[in-house]
């Protein structure tokens, strides 16, 4: 039986949404849940314990890009392994880092994959222990997304980030303000009108937003919600 891909939004380190996808969802060790940022899972030094409790709960593969709120400086620290024709940091035997910019080739679809945020809270949040710097792509990261973006336009079928193209916040009630000097939303924009007609494009999914909301056709915000990649219909979970 062929391989399904679920992509959900942020996390923050809980069990409880995938106790209850479980117990309502037949799933496989072929299946993949891609979690839009924030997975929350690798935060505290001793993380093995959290990620082995999440490989016996979910018996496939769960995949996640950065968010902003994840232990930037461990997940950096990991063996940089191959997953799918991309880069990714293994966490688990099951468990992986989506790499920024990497293109991951899953079951006949491509992914492209794209991490970070900035943290509208930081100021409260004390570096090193509840908030990293590496939470914002750098330069040289943003260029390689771009170039991969557009090297590979013509082939990718999803695209997940965390953060949201600026555009689609006037659709979100849950805004986010930007901070001056702050150009990812911005820069989501242009790589969002690179993409939107490419031929194979059928989604891109973002986080961040704590929202689940389709923003456009082509372009849906996940949180709450398990979607089977492609389909808008959530699977029940609660």
């Amino acid at each position: 039986m062929a391989g399904r891909v679920f992509i959900t939004g942020d996390k923050h380190g809980t069990f409880i949404p995938l106790f209850g996808l479980v117990k309502k969802f037949e799933l496989r060790d072929t299946d993949i849940l891609i979690i839009a940022g924030d997975a929350g899972y690798v935060w505290e030094e001793n993380y093995n314990y959290t990620i082995d409790s999440l490989q016996q709960i979910f018996p496939g593969t769960i995949a996640f890009i950065d968010g902003n709120h994840e232990n930037h400086t461990l997940l950096n620290d990991l063996k940089i392994s191959q997953w799918n024709s991309g880069k990714v940091h293994q966490v688990g035997e099951r468990v992986y880092h989506l790499m920024r910019g990497e293109v991951y080739s899953i079951y006949g679809n491509n992914f492209f994959a794209f991490g970070g945020a900035r943290s509208v809270d930081k100021d409260r949040r004390e570096e090193g222990i509840s908030w990293w710097k590496e939470e914002e792509p750098t330069p040289d990261e943003i260029e390689y997304g771009k170039n991969q973006l557009i090297k590979y336009s013509k082939e990718i079928d999803y695209i997940i980030t965390h953060e949201t193209p600026l555009f689609a916040r006037g659709y979100i009630s849950r805004m986010k303000e930007i901070d001056e000097g702050y150009n990812l939303p911005a820069l989501l924009d242009s790589w969002y009108k690179t993409v939107i007609n490419a031929p194979r494009l059928k989604k891109w999914y973002f986080g961040h937003m704590h929202v689940d909301k389709l923003i456009t056709p082509k372009l849906r915000g996940v949180y709450n919600d398990f979607l089977l990649a492609g389909d808008e219909k959530p699977i029940p979970w609660a």
